[in-house]
């Protein structure tokens, strides 16, 4: 996915180099060169350019039916913390921990309409940089998180549910340790869109994996996406 982001630094540095060959003078313009330039350019682009929408055009998997952002229940906000719990409980470090997930709306740009889905469509997801980070809470930090989804109207969560205001484990793990795992992106776990809560945990893990690329993969392994829009946030 990296060589992708290069093709564009290298396309937009090509239409900057473009450019730089048209100046003003007065009242007329210098272009001696600045066409053959262009066609010189055009020209030695023109393979990334294919190569890059032969990446984005690619079909990665398809989904049964539209996964849309929203509040207070986002199906992809919810299809999304579900797929980073499932790989999480992969790890023999979270295999027997208590784990949730809590992203936010906003580092969601688009939807997933019903049908295939190419790389293309991910990028439309998530044009960002964000890294999948593991931050160990205090139990002492869910009246914090239970308030700030009440401010926000709701954000993706999974893992728990919030029912008349209060955030529900499954069981009694993370109570009975006291403590709890949340799966989040890099930005937010440094206290991106006023998430505090997760300033100062108990310990933090940090990966470098991509959220994009997550996303990725979690459609190529699934395939065909079957998941069941649910109300995990009611108050």
């Amino acid at each position: 996915m990296r060589r992708i982001v290069f093709l564009f630094f290298l396309i937009g540095a090509g239409f900057t180099a473009c450019s730089y060959h048209l100046q003003i003078k007065g009242s007329k313009q210098n272009v001696d060169g600045s066409a053959k330039s262009s066609v010189e350019m055009d020209s030695l682009i023109a393979p990334y350019r294919r190569e890059m929408l032969k990446e984005f055009g690619q079909v990665i998997g398809e989904t049964s039916r539209d996964l849309v952002t929203g509040r207070p229940n986002s199906a992809l906000g919810f299809w999304l913390c579900d797929q980073l719990i499932r790989k999480a409980k992969d790890s023999v470090i979270f295999r027997n921990e208590p784990l949730v997930a809590f992203i936010n709306n906003g580092g969601l740009r688009a939807d997933l309409p019903m049908g295939m889905i190419t790389v293309g469509d991910i990028y439309k997801v998530m044009p960002f940089d964000n890294r999948i980070v593991y931050l160990k809470l205090s139990i002492d930090k869910i009246p914090e998180m239970e308030a700030y989804l009440k401010e926000k109207g709701g954000e993706p969560i999974g893992g728990f549910r919030l029912m008349k205001g209060k955030l529900e484990f499954p069981n009694s793990l993370a109570q009975s340790k006291k403590y709890f795992w949340v799966v989040t992106s890099d930005f937010l776990a440094n206290g991106g869109d006023n998430m505090s809560f997760f300033n100062n945990p108990l310990e933090r893990l940090d990966t470098n994996i991509l959220f994009r690329d997550f996303i990725i993969e979690a459609v190529k392994k699934e395939k065909k996406i079957t998941y069941i829009p649910e109300e995990r946030i009611n108050w």
